[in-house]
């Protein structure tokens, strides 16, 4: 055994351990290391091999405030010097103020947090609460989603081919269509459709055994990986009627969506729907420190004043994760990022609907705030798809990855690698109107190799 303290650091090393002694997530297994971030500030990083780059993804939408904002690694610091973490049977100062400030933010009557290490792991404890506060053991979920890497999270990630090497479990699942109006499950156009995505799932739901068997149902309410699906203004109002005409629980994960990604604190504020529950967790501390939190209205909150609640966990409610979300979330009031999410989204908007018209391979642009999504096609007046549903586990060549590798050469990351046929421009919401054309031009670029692909 070699010296634990003296382990070799050399580039070759690192690069070797990367290759035999890692796992790299939703991937095969790289024959060679991929690049090696060595510093990051602000809305860039830099490269082991000194050149510094573009975050135009805030690293899978998370570093909302940018790299290495000094108040929050200062609070990180002084936290640490007094208590980093204690069993959650006993209280810490971090996660009191924690609970009452998430309890502010929040929509409505969400007021009760379990505090957890992040979005899988506060969807888990969504799911959970709603089977015991209902009872029942059906959730519905919605193709082309994303939830988490976990047991029930996975499974309730229905239409996402990283699941299908899973087996089921954690709770049992109904599967609906996404309100994706620019691939209508059911061959209508939106308006005069009439949000028949919603009918059916009411109809599904009184199928299902209703208020006797549906637990909940749980949606991003902008689908992120799988689509940037950006959902009819009365969608939502009208399926929190059906949720309610059936007493099933509404959870929104707003794990990608949530601390002003898309203009508003939380994406659910757009339409001024309360859910049930909602998880959280990216923005939440920005990838400073992996939190993550389950946020449930008063009556379920009080309803284990006098119900065992089934769930915990070793870390939940750490202490320094709760000093850092306490250090970062009054960082969106003071410094205005909300209302500059939803300001400069319309121009990354508008100038993302200038690269459609370029490209044709481009075949939708869509998004709401700092989150849009471009769709890839063969060909425009088809929309075939510019790669098929299992690209992303099938070995070969992957059109959507050549342009991911064109970003890096010219000097971007964005979110380009998610499972289906949209490359997300996610950038941190500290982004200059600059920074955003900087980041359209190097996007025009590498959308001709996309080009290449089509009809």
């Amino acid at each position: 055994m070699i010296d634990l303290k003296s382990i070799p650091s050399a580039k070759e090393d690192l690069d070797r351990y990367e290759v035999e002694n890692n796992f790299h997530s939703w991937s095969f297994q790289p024959a060679v290391s991929p690049p090696r971030v060595v510093s990051a500030k602000g809305v860039r990083f830099t490269t082991e091999d000194g050149r510094e780059r573009l975050d135009f993804s805030s690293c899978f939408v998370s570093h909302n405030i940018g790299h290495q904002d000094e108040r929050v690694v200062d609070a990180i610091c002084e936290q640490a010097k007094t208590l980093t973490s204690f069993a959650p049977s006993l209280s810490n100062k971090p996660r009191a103020i924690l609970a009452k400030m998430l309890a502010e933010v929040t929509p409505g009557d969400l007021e009760r947090s379990f505090i957890t290490l992040g979005g899988a792991e506060a969807n888990e404890a969504a799911v959970k609460i709603a089977h015991q506060y209902t009872g029942r053991r059906k959730v519905v979920t919605r193709y082309r989603t994303y939830h988490g890497g976990t047991a029930s999270a996975m499974s309730l990630s229905a239409g996402d081919s990283r699941g299908w090497a899973q087996v089921l479990g954690g709770t049992e699942i109904v599967t609906v269509p996404q309100p994706y109006c620019y691939r209508c499950s059911f061959g209508q156009t939106y308006p005069s459709c009439e949000l028949q995505c919603v009918k059916y799932i009411d109809e599904a739901i009184d199928l299902e055994g209703g208020a006797d068997k549906v637990a909940a149902i749980i949606f991003e309410p902008v689908t992120g990986a799988n689509g940037i699906i950006v959902p009819p203004k009365e969608y939502f109002p009208m399926l929190r009627e059906v949720c309610d005409k059936h007493d099933v629980l509404m959870i929104a994960d707003e794990v990608m969506t949530g601390f002003g990604r898309t203009g508003k604190w939380f994406a659910m504020d757009h339409w001024n729907v309360v859910p049930d529950i909602m998880t959280m967790a990216k923005g939440m501390t920005c990838g400073y420190l992996p939190m993550g939190a389950t946020v449930v209205r008063k009556q379920i909150g009080d309803r284990f004043k006098e119900q065992f609640f089934a769930h915990g966990a070793t870390y939940a409610g750490h202490a320094l994760g709760c000093a850092t979300a306490n250090a970062l979330i009054p960082i969106y009031q003071e410094d205005n990022l909300i209302e500059k999410s939803e300001k400069l989204g319309q121009y990354l908007l508008d100038k993302a609907q200038e690269l459609k018209e370029k490209h044709p391979c481009v075949g939708d642009v869509r998004g709401l705030g700092l989150f849009v999504g471009i769709e890839l096609v063969k060909n425009k007046a088809t929309k075939e798809p510019l790669t098929p549903t299992n690209a992303k586990v099938m070995p070969g060549m992957n059109p959507k990855l050549e342009i991911a590798k064109k970003l890096g050469e010219l000097g971007m990351m964005a979110m380009a690698a998610n499972p289906v046929n949209v490359i997300a421009l996610a950038p941190p919401l500290i982004i200059s109107k600059d920074e955003i054309d900087e980041g359209v031009a190097i996007m025009d670029e590498a959308l001709k190799v996309g080009d290449r692909f089509t009809a």
